[in-house]
């Protein structure tokens, strides 16, 4: 699993799984909806290991983008909608 994510500022930083497994449970509350988080989660991770191996370094957009993948792919339609934007509402806050 990887080790290292690199942050929007070029920093690196641990990879925290919490971190997927958080913004995952807002994204469901955020929509009213219940759903299996860890099994979600451990997909996420699964296609972390699979695109960046023991070695690799995501950006946090790169994980992001699965993590969206993922939600559409277990048909969590509306979840992923919102973590969508979510994102879209966060980048526009950074630019400003």
């Amino acid at each position: 699993m990887v080790k290292f994510v690199r942050k929007r500022n070029g920093r690196l930083v641990e990879f925290d799984r919490e971190r997927i497994r958080t913004a995952i449970e807002k994204a469901f509350r955020a929509v009213g909806v219940k759903g299996d988080v860890e099994k979600l989660v451990n997909s996420v991770l699964w296609y972390i290991g699979r695109r960046f191996g023991d070695d690799g370094v995501p950006t946090v957009e790169e994980i992001q983008d699965i993590v969206e993948k993922v939600l559409m792919k277990h048909g969590y339609y509306e979840v992923a909608r919102a973590y969508i934007l979510y994102r879209e509402q966060r980048h526009t806050m950074r630019k400003l």
